[in-house]
């Protein structure tokens, strides 16, 4: 009797991993330095009190999507924009590490630069073996649970929602401490299906928001 095997290669478990996000833009100037294709997962646990995006809470709604698709999407936007950088956020990324590791390994190979914004600290996710993948696929990690009594001034540090939030350069990539400083923004974009999307510095968001209605 001869015994069949089947081996699975890395490319062929990599297709299978689907990541569902609550929304995406593929060129932004607001969440993080340069020209990014930005990613917001769909899901967080940790529900940080005055979070800017408690829509994404939930782990049902979004759509869950095919990391070959968003790579796909990624290249193109790449070479269209000239992107510098890919950037996930949330909801929380570390809820879906292997498919966030998949894309951001991805991003690396078509020569962009990786931003990960979680609410868990470095040393929490340096604790969980299943997050080794992730840790090692990122340039750059945002790190910490938002703290709504502890604002990131107007004049700190751009993109950062509050003061107990680190930092964290896993390679020198985006370590210059000039990129990081600076005013924040808000874009307002018009996607192909016509619909008006805006995201950014939040407070200038709400203000805006509130301005329009």
């Amino acid at each position: 009797m001869s015994e069949e095997t089947c081996d699975e290669s890395p490319l062929a478990t990599d297709a299978e991993l689907r990541l569902v996000v609550a929304a995406r833009v593929a060129c932004t100037e607001a969440e993080g330095p340069g020209r990014r294709f930005a990613v917001w997962v769909q899901g967080c646990s940790l529900r940080c009190p005055g979070c800017c995006n408690p829509e994404f809470f939930a782990r049902e709604g979004g759509e869950s999507i095919a990391v070959t698709a968003l790579v796909d999407e990624l290249r193109v936007a790449r070479d269209v924009h000239g992107l510098a950088g890919l950037t996930v956020l949330g909801g929380e990324p570390s809820e879906q590490p292997a498919a966030v590791a998949a894309l951001c390994l991805a991003a690396r190979e078509l020569g962009l630069g990786t931003i990960v914004f979680t609410g868990r600290t470095h040393a929490e996710l340096q604790a969980l073996p299943e997050m080794r993948p992730l840790l090692a696929a990122v340039d750059t990690l945002v790190d910490g649970r938002f703290d709504a009594r502890r604002r990131e001034p107007a004049d700190g540090r751009r993109w950062i929602g509050s003061t107990n939030q680190q930092i964290v350069h896993l390679t020198p990539r985006h370590a210059d401490p000039a990129l990081w400083r600076g005013r924040n923004h808000v874009e307002l974009q018009i996607d192909a299906a016509g619909r008006l999307t805006a995201h950014g510095a939040p407070d200038l968001l709400r203000q805006i928001l509130r301005s329009m209605s």
